[in-house]
């Protein structure tokens, strides 16, 4: 791991806080063996993860013991005690969640006042989200509506049908053209997985949301002031390599001035 890219994800953290690191596996960023005061979640235990990793390639070693498995009912139920943490780390996870305002709830109810959730987020032009569109605060209202634990069928032909790759790369560091891009799924194929996923009661795992840095920040934005969570922007850091960094503050009364304007950031979503 770069010491810049842990600097961006770390830059609000104290070390001697109490933290939560949501979905680490192999990588994690505030281990324990080296010092860091942290519980880990996930949505397997330790053995199980080193069995799924096993073929990777990846140093299976590195995954540490998980204290809480997550399952449908979210981060906050499997966890069950609020105001636990001083932070909270979350790296390539908001994307794959079902309901992203729950998401966000329950890691402000799991943090102490002013506690902060560092994200780091993928940018959807430079990953296999290239070719799809951009998600809304509309669209995530929806599933926090419906109390989504499932991605829906349509999610899951889109994850299928618009997955992209440049050559044979699924992330990339260049803003590739579209013409350097190609599905990885004919549409008969997504077809076929969206109907297998309807007949079963399997979670699928996908990403289910695509931001890029002004995206992602219109839709904090709109769900602060239409009163769904409780944070304001505490640091961000614009797109490194395929990823960007976000870290928000809880806070009562979140201060708005750290967004920009929204027409603005709207313009960049186009």
């Amino acid at each position: 791991m770069s010491k810049s890219r842990n600097n961006h994800i770390l830059q609000m953290i104290d070390k001697i806080g109490f933290g939560l690191e949501i979905g680490p596996s192999y990588n994690p960023v505030t281990s324990k063996k080296s010092g860091w005061n942290v519980e880990v979640a996930d949505h397997l235990d330790a053995i199980a993860l080193r069995e799924k990793y096993s073929n990777w390639g990846v140093d299976v070693s590195a995954i540490e013991d998980v204290d809480y498995v997550v399952g449908s009912k979210g981060l906050l139920a499997a966890i069950g005690k609020e105001s636990r943490f001083d932070f909270i780390i979350a790296s390539h996870v908001i994307e794959h969640v079902p309901d992203v305002v729950k998401f966000l709830v329950d890691c402000e109810k799991l943090l102490k006042s002013g506690g902060v959730l560092s994200l780091v987020v993928p940018d959807k032009r430079f990953c296999f989200d290239a070719l799809k569109p951009f998600t809304t605060t509309g669209q995530i209202l929806q599933a926090y509506f419906e109390k989504r634990e499932k991605h829906s069928a349509g999610t899951i032909f889109d994850a299928h049908a618009l997955h992209a790759k440049k050559g044979e790369a699924i992330v990339w560091s260049d803003n590739a053209r579209v013409s350097d891009l190609t599905f990885v799924h004919t549409i008969q194929e997504a077809k076929s997985i969206m109907e297998n996923y309807m007949l079963g009661n399997e979670y699928m795992d996908v990403h289910a949301w695509q931001f890029t840095p002004p995206s992602f920040e219109i839709i904090i934005s709109d769900l602060i002031q239409l009163g769904y969570i409780g944070f304001e922007i505490a640091a961000s850091f614009d797109t490194v390599g395929y990823e960007f960094f976000v870290s928000l503050r809880k806070s009562e009364k979140p201060n708005m001035k750290g967004f920009g304007n929204r027409a603005n950031l709207a313009k960049h979503c186009v």
